[in-house]
């Protein structure tokens, strides 16, 4: 796609500054942008030629769907590793991950408690 500025001032368009009279290739993440529009209406530019073919909403919901499931399965990792520190961990360290899952140290009776309730928290 291509802009043409028609106006008597400097028009930019992503990292594109056209010049009156001059036409520029206008950045394909920037072809659908509200600006463009914008700048048509006030008849400050012509634009000619097509877009760039975008992803169908197909595409986009079936790489939505997989980012969730890396997204899940990368949780899951990170919850069976939790799992697994706590059989030496450190008092610190435990009331920070008691603090992360929302579990506050100082409401529970003592350390082993706080483990117990760590514990449930990861496995659920």
């Amino acid at each position: 796609m291509k802009a043409k500025n028609i106006s008597s001032k400097i028009i930019g368009i992503g990292e594109v500054t056209i010049l009156p009279g001059e036409t520029k290739e206008i950045p394909s993440n920037y072809e659908g942008n509200p600006t463009l529009d914008v700048y048509k209406t006030m008849k400050m530019v012509e634009i000619s030629g097509k877009k760039a073919p975008g992803k169908s909403a197909e595409e986009i919901e079936a790489e939505k769907k997989a980012a969730e499931e890396k997204a899940a399965a990368e949780a899951e990792v990170l919850r069976l590793a939790r799992l697994e520190s706590l059989k030496d961990i450190s008092e610190e360290n435990l009331a920070k991950l008691a603090n992360e899952l929302g579990i506050n140290p100082a409401e529970c009776k003592d350390q082993a408690d706080v483990k117990k309730k760590v514990t449930a928290a990861l496995k659920k």
